[in-house]
């Protein structure tokens, strides 16, 4: 997502990360990727706000993200939750109504690069 990000940049399209739970908490996936940065064994499930503010910063440091990270919050009124399908990995488009115009339980690069042209050459005509 950070390479379309880029892409997009000039485009008057904003991008942002909502942190909600750490996916991969206890797990050690570095073996199969051969990327130390997947060793989450160390990393336990956040239990606080504070927690998640830590492990955002974190992300953005071992990552290099450029999106703002905003932080979702606990209980049942997490944007994870309303939104639908509680994967760690969603997606949402809000157009600059603020409608939701593309909703992804898991996020496909391919389909939201299709609706970000869509949605800029629209706008541009």
């Amino acid at each position: 997502m950070e390479k379309i990000a880029v892409e997009y940049k000039d485009k008057d399209v904003e991008f942002y990360q909502l942190y909600t739970r750490e996916p991969h908490a206890g797990q050690d996936l570095s073996k199969r990727s051969g990327d130390k940065r997947y060793d989450f064994s160390e990393k336990k499930q956040t239990k606080t706000m504070e927690e998640r503010e830590i492990y955002a910063a974190e992300m953005i440091e071992e990552w290099g993200q450029n999106r703002p990270i905003l932080i979702d919050i606990f209980g049942e009124d997490c944007v994870q939750n309303w939104l639908g399908g509680g994967a760690p990995n969603s997606l949402a488009v809000i157009d600059k109504d603020g409608k939701l115009v593309l909703w992804q339980v898991w996020s496909d690069a391919k389909e939201l690069r299709e609706k970000i042209e869509e949605m800029t050459k629209s706008e541009s005509n």
